[in-house]
């Protein structure tokens, strides 16, 4: 096995939690996607949506469990919200408080003869605080710049997804070339109409 560089392992748990936290807000918050109306989620639909965007959760969400996923994702999106404004200190305040709801604390694990790992939620934490508190962690270690990722809301007019920005320079300013090609297309026709 190579030996992997101090706190890459860490930071690309805490990558994944971020993509998977994007993926939940976006699913189950927000009011618009690449302007249009984003229908709001219920029932199965909403089992559905949570379930996807954790990804392989072997039937572990009900309705109650996507209810309380959506509270858990718009707590998030609160956060990354007061992050697109360079409000970091609301941010902060928002997630200490999602830190101390979830109960997040450290503490090392291990399933049978698989090596030991770092969980972020108590050892009787439900479904839900698991997910509450992984993320939060992630979202923190983000704002803390532990790993180079930063998350934003998307700039383009009636879209509120948020996105990942891992790049060098951290200038990513759209969810996606969706609304990258929209904004850019909606300029070109002002300038024209203006010439």
């Amino acid at each position: 096995m190579v030996d992997e560089p101090e706190g890459t392992r860490s930071d690309g748990h805490h990558a994944m939690h971020l993509e998977t936290g994007v993926a939940l807000v976006n699913a189950l918050t927000g009011s618009h996607v690449h302007g249009r109306p984003k229908p709001e989620l219920g029932g199965h639909d909403l089992i559905s949506a949570a379930a996807e965007a954790l990804g392989p959760v072997d039937g572990q969400v009900d309705l109650l469990v996507a209810e309380r996923l959506r509270t858990v994702a718009s707590r998030l999106r609160e956060i990354i919200e007061s992050l697109s404004r360079r409000e970091h200190d609301q941010a902060a305040g928002l997630l200490n408080r999602m830190l101390a709801d979830s109960r997040a604390r450290p503490y090392l694990h291990r399933h049978g003869e698989q090596s030991w790992h770092l969980h972020f939620h108590s050892p009787d934490a439900d479904f839900v605080q698991q997910w509450a508190s992984g993320l939060a962690v992630s979202v923190a270690a983000a704002l803390g710049d532990h790993i180079p990722h930063r998350v934003g809301l998307c700039a383009a007019p009636r879209c509120d997804q948020v996105y990942i920005d891992a790049s060098q320079a951290q200038i990513k300013r759209f969810c996606g070339l969706a609304c990258q090609n929209r904004v850019k297309a909606a300029a070109y026709r002002a300038r024209r109409s203006g010439s």
